[in-house]
């Protein structure tokens, strides 16, 4: 019975070390698979979820993948971080066995995408935009200068965000210049010119902004991927650009 006892331990660890190895196996083809996927300068982070994971391999089903994409640049708009939660990646068993997977496709999709402050203001500084945004608190801070008729006006006060599917824009609520509050008059032209879009397109496995919240140093926005499919053979075009009007300085 020791005997017995023994051999089961033994066998059961190595079991053990056998799944570990292999969820380390395909969590590396996985994050090839994505990078090429979305062309991506560097193997993203990719771990898999679940255990024992060969049973997973043996449904084709696996249940719970991460992806973590840092420092992407696209035309001069860095995302600091790009954290993806996947439901249910599907690679049969025997498309595996006689390498004979050519497209990955995953059920849902849920991320959280990561922008600091450093990177939005050097990409509007890159596009001839020196208006500036920062966290204050929940809030965000805006600040330039606006031509106005003839004057020039050093504004600053705060901003709501507006998120969209593939941008983000930070719209004046309240602005002072110099330290005092801006005529009425002058006041919905100041924030009309203060206004800064930035479109975030073409993120990695088809996501969409949804939400936003403000933190420290970044802004942190909520994004949802729907019938996401990695095919080594597609390869996306990224586009992206920045509008707004009359600021100077900041």
């Amino acid at each position: 019975m020791r005997i017995t006892a023994v051999v089961v331990v033994v066998l059961l660890g190595l079991l053990v070390a056998v799944d570990r190895i292999a969820v380390r196996v395909a969590a590396s083809q996985l994050a090839t698979r994505a990078q090429r996927a979305e062309d991506l300068p560097s193997r993203p982070g990719v771990s898999i979820g679940g255990f024992p994971f060969l049973t997973q391999v043996v449904a084709g089903d696996y249940r719970h993948v991460q992806v973590d994409v840092r420092g992407r640049t696209e035309q001069g708009l860095r995302v600091d971080r790009v954290h993806a939660d996947v439901t249910h990646v599907r690679i049969p068993l025997a498309d595996v066995i006689n390498d004979r997977v050519r497209q990955v496709p995953v059920d849902h999709l849920t991320a959280r995408v990561e922008l600091t402050f450093t990177d939005i203001n050097a990409y509007l500084r890159g596009h001839g935009t020196q208006a500036t945004v920062a966290g204050a608190g929940q809030a965000i801070r805006v600040a330039g200068s606006v031509s106005i008729l003839g004057g020039v006006y050093p504004v600053s006060g705060t901003a709501s965000v507006g998120v969209q599917p593939d941008a983000v824009t930070f719209t004046p609520q309240e602005l002072t210049a110099a330290g005092s509050v801006l005529p009425p008059a002058l006041r919905e032209t100041a924030a009309r010119l203060l206004t800064v879009r930035v479109p975030i397109a073409d993120l990695p496995f088809n996501l969409r902004l949804s939400s936003a919240t403000v933190g420290a140093d970044r802004v942190i926005f909520e994004a949802l991927g729907e019938n996401v499919v990695l095919d080594p053979n597609s390869v996306g075009v990224s586009g992206v650009g920045v509008s707004g009007g009359g600021v100077t300085g900041g």
